[in-house]
């Protein structure tokens, strides 16, 4: 009585186990239904009745064959088997995990199989549910980033949308008529474009739309394909928008990326970024696809930042100096110190392409404290050699002289490298002052005070130059190489002459030429500077005080 009660507790809690539980008996070489509980019945439809059947009698010959296959591995291999989960079973349903386990007899027969079967519906809605998370935009219902940079591997194009002016619309109406517009973005895209096509939302205003693979039309190249699919993409914000009853009109810029090799998603990504920079610089409500050919400036000034903000630790800068010649006394009186880049990935960098891009980031802070600092310790050197009136001149931008400590930073520098502020000439230009003249009146007075001179560059190129000799503490010009190079004896004069009447010291750049320099000193002009006395060069190669002369050609042809 005791068993019958146990027997029946155990069928009990069989039927209340969540899992599928299958007994199949091993009769020789067929397998009968010995057991089933009630999960079972529920997740296959086998039922204690089946019980003496095989799978042919109670299964479709594809269902049957499939679980005669799978039980009958156990047999052959004796041992447990475990069948992984989530695969579609031939009657259509997804299959669970299942573990089955033979029984021996006491003689070793393999007599039963023993199956747990996990039913995994609730959990694979549940992943599901969070693959549709993870990657899916919750806003736009789109894909996302990680969807793309996961599943997306080698599309044939890639379309970089960015909605032009958006964050006006967020700024005047709310981000919540913003949210809106863009759920209209997503499906007006959604609309218009289904396979071979994957729509994204990369994140705030930028979607993306991808072709995995190129639509083969007959007598079409692939950038006519990508261009008529952009001018598609274009076309569907011709039509207003409607946001809480009003409409608004929207554009939308472009970025065109093609695989051409077997260039990454993330590579075609940064293609198509570019691409996009681009067309929103050559007006927006357009697109540009991108050609590795093409020379993309803003590209350039990117790869110029990340490598100038490590420069000054690799040691890539140095300076150069051009010297500064006083004709009436045939001397050097002093020199120029240029910056210069010798960039370990790039080579040699012009000036010109990098400077701007210092002064936009604000890295020109840091390197002209360096420059200021290697001027010091050269200058004592170049003093030794060209006398105690020898000044060197360091050019200061428009960002450095807007610096609060600017001042403190300098004296602090020259105090260390024990150079007396009256041997530092701080070169200025006329766009330095722009924006905040009186700030830079003050600081340029308190340079002055400490001794340092202060000279306004490229004198004559800007708009109102004339202006700033009296606004502007300075101690000296320097006439613009144009000048010089045009030969307009009068228009020289003139400049020398009123520089005369300020008690200003005048500096005439970019003379190239024996005539050149001739005019300059028979007008009296107090120093020149160019190629003709010598080109920029390193500390150590600048001509001697006594070569000078005859290396220019002076004292010889004089």
């Amino acid at each position: 009585m005791k068993q019958l009660l146990d027997a029946s507790l155990l069928l009990h809690m069989l039927d209340d186990i969540e899992d599928s539980i299958y007994i199949m008996r091993v009769d020789g070489a067929e397998l009968k239904y010995y057991y089933v509980n009630r999960s079972a019945t529920q997740f296959s439809g086998r039922t204690m009745e089946d019980v003496g059947l095989t799978f042919f009698d109670t299964n479709a010959s594809h269902m049957a064959n499939y679980l005669h296959k799978k039980y009958m591995r156990v047999v052959k291999e004796r041992r447990t088997v475990k069948y992984e989960d989530g695969f579609v079973l031939p009657n259509g349903m997804l299959s669970g995990e299942s573990i089955l386990t033979p029984i021996f007899d006491e003689n070793d027969n393999l007599t039963y199989i023993f199956t747990v079967t996990r039913d995994i519906t609730e959990r694979k809605i549940h992943e599901n549910l969070l693959y549709d998370y993870a990657y899916h935009d919750e806003l736009s219902k789109l894909y996302n980033r990680r969807y793309l940079f996961e599943h997306v591997m080698h599309p044939a194009t890639l379309y970089l949308l960015d909605l032009d002016d958006f964050k006006n619309i967020n700024d005047m109406f709310g981000h919540d008529v913003g949210d809106t517009v863009l759920v209209e973005v997503a499906n007006r895209l959604i609309q218009q474009f289904g396979s071979p096509y994957i729509l994204v939302r990369l994140g705030g205003d930028e979607f993306i739309v991808v072709a995995s693979q190129e639509l083969e039309l007959a007598e079409q190249t692939a950038e006519q394909i990508a261009e008529q699919t952009a001018d598609k993409i274009i076309q569907l914000f011709q039509k207003p928008f409607n946001v809480n009853d009003r409409q608004m009109k929207l554009s939308v810029s472009i970025g065109v990326s093609r695989q051409v090799a077997d260039e990454t998603i993330q590579t075609l990504l940064k293609q198509a970024d570019i691409a996009l920079y681009k067309a929103k610089g050559a007006g927006r409500k357009r697109f540009h696809i991108y050609e590795a050919a093409y020379k993309y400036d803003h590209v350039e000034n990117f790869i110029h930042e990340l490598a100038l903000s490590h420069a000054i630790e690799k040691e890539e800068l140095y300076v150069q100096y051009q010297l500064i010649y006083h004709p009436a006394k045939q001397v050097v009186i002093g020199a120029e110190a240029l910056l210069r880049w010798n960039c370990s990935a790039r080579g040699i960098v012009q000036p010109n392409n990098f400077i701007p891009v210092a002064e936009e980031t604000g890295l020109i802070v840091d390197i002209g404290y360096w420059v200021i600092r290697q001027a010091c310790k050269d200058w004592h050197l170049l003093q030794k050699e060209y006398g105690d009136e020898f000044k060197l001149s360091v050019n200061i931008s428009r960002v450095q002289l807007n610096e609060e400590d600017f001042v403190d930073q300098i004296m602090q520098i020259v105090r260390e490298e024990e150079v007396a502020p009256p041997s530092i000439e701080l070169e200025i230009t006329e766009s330095t002052t722009v924006h905040s003249m009186q700030d830079v009146q003050q600081t340029l007075h308190r340079l002055r005070a400490h001794g340092f001179t202060i000279a306004l560059d490229d004198f004559g190129t800007g708009y109102s130059s004339l202006s700033m000799l009296t606004l502007l503490p300075i101690d000296k010009l320097k006439i613009d190489r144009s000048f010089v190079a045009d030969g307009n004896a009068p228009l020289i004069a003139a400049m020398l002459a009123m520089a005369s009447a300020l008690q200003l010291q005048v500096i005439a750049e970019g003379i190239e030429t024996y005539e050149q320099y001739m005019m300059l000193k028979e007008m009296g002009c107090w120093g020149v500077q160019g190629y003709y006395i010598n080109r920029p060069m390193n500390r150590d190669l600048l001509p001697k005080q006594t070569e000078i002369g005859r290396a220019a050609g002076i004292t010889t042809r004089e």
